[in-house]
């Protein structure tokens, strides 16, 4: 899990900027263009590159200052190091720290310290603080697109040519790949499945390299005819299935709520509150009102009480300059206002008044 974060220099974050994550629901909201979704993925990188229990308890610097430039660049799909640098600093130097933990790994014991220079590719990444300890557990991306679809593609170009595709489209198709383990699913995870299937009035299947989804006392039905939305949900529930999301696991997910109906986002903040209970760390971004207002309406239930939560408000930059405003508190009325957010209620309260008789008031 990724417990801290503290940026400078880094795309929207020209000037120092720290993040604290808790072991429940972490919740980042921001319209277009506020950083959410940078945040997000520099996140997961850089608790992917940590996830490496199997190496060595003294590895190679040089190494491990490659493998980690190597992953953020295929995570945030740029050619350089320069494109991860905010533009604006006239020194191009970028500077991050992050603290993990996990399973035999508590915190303080697996920090990192890297910075990196504008134009400087093979030289330009240096590690200052190496993790005394890597993680056993495991970091699991869902990005907007969806890739049950694309699968076969994906998995026959990926094993030729894996530099060539979106790291977090590839790395969920090989994670859809593993086969289910012997150890059981855990009970809370159980409700999760149970959850989704709900959701898909069905369950997913894997039948020769391609995936379907099976409903009760119908054909298997091919995955280009089913919602975006649910083919989404429907990898949580594999991943789930095949072990890849278990306790430990640090699970980012980009806007959750994309291609569903709102009246599906219910089910799905239970499953979100599933997870949390699991074990599971979970990051997630939207700009979706409806779905903000139902976490907060789910958290207060008595049962997700104890959930930790934090939330994140990213507003974008006025000017170059100063870059993007964050904010974070405990509950969404600590973070700053957010504009997105803001002209939904005020269309909301435009609506409500145009229907009011004449004579009457709000």
């Amino acid at each position: 899990m990724i417990r801290k974060l503290v940026v400078e220099g880094v795309t929207v974050f020209p000037k120092q900027e720290s993040f604290s994550f808790v072991p429940g629901l972490n919740i980042i909201v921001g319209g277009n263009d506020s950083g959410k979704s940078h945040l997000m993925k520099l996140c997961y990188a850089i608790t992917k590159w940590g996830c490496g229990g199997a190496r060595s308890e003294l590895p190679e610097v040089w190494a491990e200052e490659k493998r980690l430039r190597r992953d953020l660049l295929r995570v945030f799909g740029t050619q350089s190091l320069t494109g991860l640098t905010a533009r604006n600093r006239g020194n191009g130097q970028a500077a991050v720290r992050a603290s993990l933990e996990g399973h035999k790994v508590p915190l303080g014991t697996a920090d990192l310290a890297f910075n990196f220079t504008a134009d400087k590719e093979e030289e330009g990444l240096h590690i200052k603080k190496l993790p005394q300890r890597f993680l056993s557990d495991n970091a699991v991306f869902i990005s907007p697109r969806e890739v049950l679809s694309i699968y076969p593609c994906y998995m026959q170009a990926g094993k030729r040519y894996p530099e060539l595709l979106d790291s977090a489209s590839w790395e969920l198709c090989r994670a859809l790949e593993e086969e289910p383990g012997a150890e059981p699913i855990a009970g809370e995870l159980r409700y999760v499945i149970h959850e989704i299937e709900t959701l898909l009035s069905g369950s997913l299947k894997r039948l020769n390299g391609r995936f379907f989804l099976q409903r009760c006392g119908q054909e298997p039905l091919e995955l280009n005819l089913v919602a975006e939305g649910f083919k989404r949900i429907g990898t949580l529930g594999l991943l789930i299935g095949n072990g890849t999301v278990k306790r430990g696991t640090a699970l980012f997910w980009d806007e959750p709520e994309m291609n569903l109906n709102t009246i599906h986002l219910p089910l799905l903040v239970r499953i979100l509150m599933g997870l949390c209970h699991a074990g599971v760390q979970v990051t997630l971004t939207t700009h979706s009102l409806f779905l903000l207002r139902e976490l907060v309406i789910q958290l207060a239930e008595k049962r997700n009480a104890k959930l930790s939560r934090r939330f994140f408000g990213m507003q974008p930059a006025l000017n170059a300059t100063t870059g993007v405003r964050t904010s974070a508190g405990n509950t969404p009325d600590e973070i700053d206002q957010i504009d997105s957010l803001n002209a939904e209620m005020e269309q909301a309260d435009r609506y409500l008044n145009m229907n009011l008789q004449p004579g009457e008031t709000d």
